[in-house]
């Protein structure tokens, strides 16, 4: 009986062996007696968008056996074959994709040796591609509303905007020169302000923004057309040479030796200029330009002693006529604007912040309504002091006029 046990577990054994042995060897018949090799898969891949197309980026593989690379998308139906130049690890392949929709995409690499073996798959996912319906969102950079523009005393033309949104590339500014000759300029990304030395007055200006959809994007979109920007008027100062008083009946004579011709001789931050008795509000006085211009703004500076307060104007008028009635009356006058004088703080009377002063110590800036004919005769109607005195009393003026 124990030799019957002994044959059976032998045969047993055999039978196990045997049958091992025929099921480790069952793969050759599908890898056709052959090895399965596979060559180096890419390093660090990344992308840089585009328009309507795609940057690739990524460090080859080191296996120096790799001959080329096979990218793959749209689940295959796209291939494009890019040689491997290099195998060193700390290079950079860059590869555009082109002709593509403005979709995302996943894009596949896998590299290939003389052999044919290739590498694991490498995906490069959520690849976005930007085309007409980003640009369609795209505005122009903002203009500075408060002062779009100024002139330098040299006659070049600054043109002020915003700061630019993050993505903002450039401005480009097309306007036309002196010689009439349409021009393009760049406003950088990181400048506010952009000079034009041969601007022609009167012509228009147009600007358009561009940007990058991404950071890295190797394509940057512009906004989809040129806006106009507002409208250039070129202002000088009139020429204090030509101002001389012009007494009329009704007007209010100056006291103390502060006389009216003194706000006009450019000297500021003394202790002069014009001053009136205190016979109550409200008070006029009148001057002559020297010549018809139609007026844009004026500067008022205040006497400095006195700042905000006692007899310097906050609530006032501005009249203008070509032909004033000798007999001081208003009926030959027209009324340009009501004027406020603002103070930045809007602290109470004797209190002054360094703001303030500042302000003030640059002159107030009033601007006239941009419809006004041409004038050469102006008057001021005082109604209010900041210091609610009867009299009145400032530093000096400039008025700027159209060219």
């Amino acid at each position: 009986m124990k030799t019957t046990y002994q044959i059976t577990f032998i045969c047993f054994l055999s039978i196990v062996f045997f049958g091992c042995k025929k099921y480790a060897d069952d793969y050759k018949a599908f890898l056709d007696n052959k090895e399965i090799k596979y060559s180096g898969k890419i390093g660090t891949a990344g992308y840089n968008t585009g328009n309507l197309r795609a940057q690739l980026v990524w460090n080859p593989s080191p296996d120096p056996s790799i001959t080329k690379y096979i990218i793959t998308w749209n689940n295959g139906a796209n291939t494009l074959e890019v040689p491997a130049a290099t195998h060193n690890p700390s290079d950079v392949v860059k590869v555009i994709i082109p002709n593509l929709d403005e979709y995302v995409y996943t894009f596949s690499v896998v590299s290939y040796d003389s052999d044919g073996n290739k590498s694991i798959a490498t995906e490069i996912n959520n690849v976005r591609v930007y085309g007409a319906a980003y640009s369609a969102t795209l505005l122009n950079r903002g203009i500075n509303a408060t002062e779009p523009y100024v002139f330098q005393t040299d006659g070049t033309l600054t043109l002020n905007f915003n700061k630019r949104d993050t993505m903002n590339v450039a401005t480009t500014i097309r306007y036309t020169n002196i010689l009439g000759t349409i021009e393009e300029r760049q406003l950088l990304a990181n400048d506010n302000t952009i000079s034009i030395p041969n601007y022609k007055p009167g012509t228009t200006i147009q600007y358009r923004s561009s940007y990058y959809p991404e950071a890295g994007s190797i394509d940057a979109f512009n906004a989809p057309q040129f806006s106009d920007f507002p409208t250039i008027i070129k202002v000088t100062e009139c020429d204090k040479s030509l101002f001389q008083q012009l007494t009329l009946p009704t007007d209010i004579p100056s006291e103390y030796g502060w006389i009216l011709p003194h706000v006009w001789d450019n000297i500021k931050g003394q202790d002069q200029g014009f001053h009136t008795g205190g016979s109550g509000m409200p008070q006029w006085f009148t001057f002559d330009i020297g010549e018809q211009v139609q007026l844009d703004n004026f500067k008022l500076w205040q006497r400095e002693n006195a700042l905000y307060s006692v007899g310097n104007i906050k609530v006032f008028e501005v009249w203008a006529s070509n032909n004033p009635n000798p007999n001081g009356s208003w009926d030959s006058w027209t009324k340009l604007q009501t004027f406020t004088s603002f103070k930045p703080s809007g602290l109470p009377k004797g209190q002054n912040t360094d703001q303030d002063k500042a302000f003030a110590q640059a002159g107030e800036k009033f601007v006239f309504p941009t419809s006004i004919p041409k004038y050469r005769y102006i008057r001021f109607k005082v109604l209010e002091t900041w210091g609610g005195e009867g009299y009145l009393h400032f530093s000096e003026f400039s008025f700027y006029k159209r060219n």
